[in-house]
């Protein structure tokens, strides 16, 4: 058996395994991404974005937040963008992937499209989120970043071609094909200076590239079953691991707290318990944080970064968020740092690498004018459900109908058709 037809027969099986709670849990993933969505459509990249769809012209899609009609492809990229773009989706941080992104616009556009009922797309995020996850466990997840290659543009084709086909209703055959169509053009550096908007539009295009892989193997098309074998072992440099187990893989993806690069949580979680236990964070003259080795790969402590993109990955502005009260608040990352911000550093610190990838840790010293605290975080706090409906509703603003909209999108196995739930969309 390959990879790959482990990875279909996983995909083909999740729905079945998710029991009512993951069900649920599932329907608070989808609520959560459309928050990030929202979010997003206020991003200085979505008017960008939303020139995309005007040369082809003749879509039906709306996309959130944004004007006009776009086609799938362009809807699902855009989407898929938007909803990362403010590093505010869920993580599964052993398989440093983010399936929310490249799962859930994918599954809610193609459902639209092909008017399935909310189930129906229940149903295609379990199979998304657990083929994305499966991959990105299999090839070493965080340790990725150490090759200079980021695991959710490598493998998010995979989960949103999962998602199609579970929508289209591909057998395992087809779906083979359709990962295999995905895995093909599986690619995405990390930047080796600044970021830049086109790290965020790799979410968007692997989205995009997954959708229309399902379609092509409906209609036939094939890929060889072997290619994330031997293949992907020799373009990545890591060699696939084992069965990762039976866990249902979207029961651990962690929803994120703060809307900055991940491997800052941990350490925003430390400073928060310094600031409330012992230190308080006004009178630091200084802040260093300690990362495991591989996840400095992508953050970094500038104070004058060229953009929002490189801002949210920070920890200059991340710190600044945290003391001006605004670590929910996606454009503080949009402006200037202020100037009362402390000097922030960033280190590796080599005993914290062997937490990964299953713990993304965080050491932090804060230095004031006659003191020094430090302290170590092992795993940064997820946000509890309430707080993910609390942060959906602020993004989504002040609206009438807004408790109407809440329930209906936590209660998507109870939908007949998406179309209902995306025409509700007030963006």
């Amino acid at each position: 058996m390959t990879l790959l037809t482990e990875l279909a027969a996983r995909a083909v099986r999740a729905p079945r395994r998710a029991d009512a709670a993951a069900r649920s849990l599932t329907s608070l993933h989808v609520l959560d991404t459309l928050g990030c969505v929202a979010a997003g459509a206020t991003h200085p990249l979505a008017s960008a974005l939303a020139a995309v769809g005007v040369p082809g012209g003749g879509g039906t899609l709306t996309v959130t937040g944004l004007p006009g009609r776009h086609s799938l492809r362009t809807a699902v990229l855009i989407e898929s963008t938007l909803a990362h773009v403010d590093e505010s989706d869920a993580l599964h941080p052993a398989a440093a992937v983010v399936p929310s992104a490249v799962t859930v616009p994918a599954a809610l556009a193609v459902a639209d499209q092909e008017r399935r009922s909310g189930r129906a797309v229940v149903d295609a995020v379990l199979a998304g989120y657990e083929t994305v996850v499966e991959a990105g466990l299999r090839f070493g997840g965080p340790r990725l970043y150490e090759r200079s290659w980021w695991p959710t543009a490598l493998f998010g084709g995979l989960g949103a071609a999962a998602a199609t086909a579970s929508l289209l209703d591909l057998d395992e055959r087809r779906t083979v094909h359709a990962l295999g169509i995905a895995a093909a053009g599986l690619g995405g550096l990390l930047g080796s200076d600044a970021l830049g908007t086109g790290h965020y539009l790799l979410a968007g295009r692997a989205a995009a590239d997954g959708v229309e892989a399902a379609y092509l193997a409906r209609a036939g098309a094939t890929a060889a079953p072997g290619i994330l074998d031997d293949p992907a072992a020799a373009a990545l440099g890591t060699v696939p691991a084992g069965h990762s187990g039976a866990v249902l893989h979207l029961t651990d993806c962690a929803f994120k707290a703060y809307p900055c690069a991940r491997p800052l949580h941990a350490a925003l979680d430390a400073l928060t318990a310094i600031g409330e236990e012992s230190l308080p964070l006004s009178t630091a003259r200084r802040i260093e944080i300690e990362l495991p080795e591989p996840l400095l790969r992508f953050v970094t402590a500038d104070r004058e970064p060229p953009g929002p993109t490189e801002a949210a990955a920070s920890a200059a502005f991340a710190v600044g968020a945290l003391l001006h009260g605004a670590v929910d608040d996606v454009s503080f990352y949009r402006g200037p740092l202020p100037p009362d911000v402390p000097d922030v550093a960033l280190r590796p610190a080599p005993d914290l690498n062997a937490a990964l990838p299953d713990r993304w840790s965080a050491r932090v010293t804060v230095r004031g004018d006659d003191t020094v605290v430090r302290r170590t975080c092992e795993q940064a706090r997820p946000p509890t459900a309430d707080a993910v409906v609390a942060r959906f509703r602020r993004r989504l603003g002040p609206t009438p109908d807004a408790d109407a909209r809440v329930r209906r999108y936590l209660a998507l196995d109870d939908l007949p058709e998406v179309s209902m739930l995306r025409s509700m969309s007030p963006y």
